[in-house]
């Protein structure tokens, strides 16, 4: 069933996967005039888990650590997007954890979320290969975990976000 803002299904009978591939994406893509906004899908892991240190220049703070949690929001471009399974979230989580392994140096909690955007955005691990699917990095959720210290941090918890502002907005999606 759709909803006048949803466009129909494709329902047209298809000799090959390609074809009905192609009529998905055509009714997923396709402009609806009764919906000025259109639909994004997206598929969000997390929160991971992570502990990380990091040395804040900008504050003039020393090399203090944080436990956290990573979300990653993946934008569906095709039919099904980020193939979400134990081993391709499990590999995930094993690159997030290699990336937050190594001290932050001259990084505020604002620098380590666009960090680690840079090295999220296009990377496919080789267990994500064989399910498919077309994605697009969207947002990258960075929560830290406070706790009251001496450097003045509070207990509660902070999130930093960074995010594409427009789904497909870069030149290629990683698929």
């Amino acid at each position: 069933m759709t909803t006048p803002g949803t466009p129909p299904i494709c329902e047209t009978p298809h000799a090959t996967r390609q074809e009905e591939e192609e009529c998905e994406q055509r009714r997923l893509t396709a402009p609806n005039p009764l919906d000025p906004f259109p639909l994004a899908r997206t598929v969000t892991v997390g929160p991971i888990p992570v502990f990380f240190t990091n040395v804040n220049r900008a504050m003039g703070l020393r090399a203090h650590s944080h436990t956290g949690a990573v979300t990653v929001v993946y934008d569906t471009v095709g039919r099904h997007g980020y193939p979400s399974f134990a081993d391709t979230n499990a590999a995930l989580e094993r690159y997030i954890h290699a990336l937050t392994r190594a001290v932050f140096k001259d990084a505020t909690n604002e620098d380590i979320a666009d960090r680690l955007f840079a090295r999220l955005d296009g990377y496919v691990d080789p267990a994500w290969e064989p399910w498919g699917g077309a994605y697009q990095l969207r947002a990258v959720h960075l929560d830290v975990i406070g706790v009251r210290d001496q450097i003045g941090h509070d207990s509660g918890t902070t999130r930093y976000t960074v995010a594409r502002t427009s789904p497909y907005s870069s030149a290629e999606g990683a698929s």
